[in-house]
């Protein structure tokens, strides 16, 4: 049974700003597609240097909006957050959801690889099993960087 969760901050207003850092249209948005979870999971297992930053950054949030952020409208939310568009806390947190949102979906995010999907990403070998055919430019460059 995987360990629970520790979340130092609100999770609505995480989850709020990380919807309006990728929000839904033809595609899920940052909730959607599992990039709470993931940011979450990482925090949880130490691996966000800037989780001090980003609890502190969503506390600063909250008392600006006396708690209320996720019930603001889109715009609201927008306006607030473009203004942050230069703090090191938000900086780090719309890395985190990129990272979240087009990760391998065996890294527990991107369920079904969705994101994917969206910019016509496919895994595997293109053309075939063994690969594309051989380009003899290839040989040059290879020859240039040893």
């Amino acid at each position: 049974m995987p360990n629970p969760i520790i979340c130092p901050f609100r999770l609505e207003t995480f989850r709020a700003v990380l919807n309006r850092i990728i929000p839904a249209d033809d595609f899920p948005s940052a909730t959607d597609n599992g990039v709470d979870q993931f940011i979450l999971q990482l925090c949880n297992t130490g691996l966000v240097p800037q989780q001090d930053d980003i609890t502190l950054g969503l506390a600063a949030l909250d008392q600006r909006t006396s708690n209320r952020f996720e019930h603001l409208s889109g715009s609201e939310q927008d306006e607030i957050l473009s203004g942050l568009d230069h703090e090191p806390w938000f900086q780090a947190l719309c890395e985190l959801a990129a990272e979240g949102y087009y990760a391998d979906p065996a890294n527990g995010a991107n369920p079904d690889a969705i994101s994917w999907e969206m910019i016509g990403y496919r895994p595997g070998l293109p053309e075939g099993p063994s690969g594309p055919a051989e380009n003899p430019q290839d040989a040059v460059r290879g020859r240039l960087r040893a």
